[in-house]
């Protein structure tokens, strides 16, 4: 796979971050900063606490879409969970129903967690991502059991301090680096483009368009060309330096309506195979490592340093 100069439709038009979206608990609902730290790990924060069951095994929307009605924000280096107290999967997630909503609002002060981990065995458990196992903080049975609650099966709250190490695998022979509780990279980009094309797809077929927040990305632009951050190796936005490792290969939680926690039509899924698919899976958006971490701003240029055929 050769590497070259960017030369594209959008070489003379500036690609800018759209949107940052940060989701501090894996699988939940997260927050949109305008302004975040990006380090080896991803954005600051960024799946650093999971949900994980009896077993020790993580707990994600494709097997309980509800945890899309669980949101997570930071304010002032304060973790707050919002839970529904009570199961309402017809009611929307919107700003003004969170508001409305009767909801249990747990906090965790992060500052105090990092400045004062707790180095008590006890108090950590074994957890599984995938196939890899860390060890992670397992001390808050108050939100254990608001969480359970909701969710309707036994969950435990954990999180990775910064002594943990969990190593990407994304492309054999290639230097392997520390990532979150993220699925395979620390972070995902998706392109305004990819989503206008696949809308008029869906469109066309006679299906909904749908929103970005099915994709669950961290890092939104706009500006490029129709499918041209498939062909991206190297970027620099500010001056934070990233590598594209691979596409995104997606499941069935694009399917899932973040806003009702409820699996809709087996679309976009359907869509995308006709024309994003990679063998038995679809694609839809670029995962990245950070090579040099930096501030990431909405509004920043996208630098495209090199691509590839």
């Amino acid at each position: 796979m050769s590497t070259s100069p960017h030369t594209s439709q959008s070489a003379t038009n500036a690609i800018q971050v759209a949107s940052l979206h940060v989701y501090p608990l894996k699988g939940a609902a997260g927050f949109s900063p305008h302004s975040c730290p990006v380090d080896e790990r991803g954005l600051r924060h960024d799946r650093r606490f999971m949900l994980v069951d009896e077993t020790g095994n993580f707990i994600s929307q494709r097997t309980c879409a509800k945890l899309a009605l669980v949101r997570a924000d930071i304010a002032n280096t304060t973790l707050r969970l919002y839970c529904p107290a009570r199961a309402a999967p017809h009611s929307p997630r919107t700003e003004a129903a969170i508001v409305h909503a009767d909801l249990r609002v747990c906090e965790i002060a992060l500052d105090t967690l990092a400045a004062n981990t707790p180095q008590n065995e006890s108090e950590y458990a074994r957890v599984q991502v995938w196939n890899d196992f860390v060890q992670a903080l397992a001390i808050w049975p108050e939100v254990d059991a608001a969480l359970s609650e909701f969710l309707g099966q036994a969950c435990r709250l954990v999180w990775m301090p910064d002594s943990a190490t969990r190593l990407t695998n994304i492309n054999r022979g290639e230097p392997r680096r520390n990532v979150s509780f993220a699925d395979a990279a620390p972070l995902l980009l998706t392109s305004e483009t990819s989503l206008q094309e696949l809308n008029a797809r869906l469109q066309a077929g006679g299906s909904a368009a749908i929103p970005m927040d099915r994709f669950r990305a961290n890092i939104v632009i706009r500006g490029a060309a129709l499918a041209e951050d498939d062909h991206w190796s190297a970027l620099t936005i500010n001056k934070a330096k990233f590598r594209a490792s691979n596409s995104c290969k997606r499941c069935k939680v694009i399917t899932i309506d973040q806003t009702t926690g409820e699996f809709q039509s087996r679309d976009p899924v359907i869509t995308l195979a006709t024309y994003r698919s990679d063998g038995n899976s679809v694609t839809f958006g670029q995962h990245l490592l950070v090579e040099r971490s930096g501030m990431l701003s909405v509004g920043d240029r996208v630098v495209v340093d090199a691509s590839h055929r």
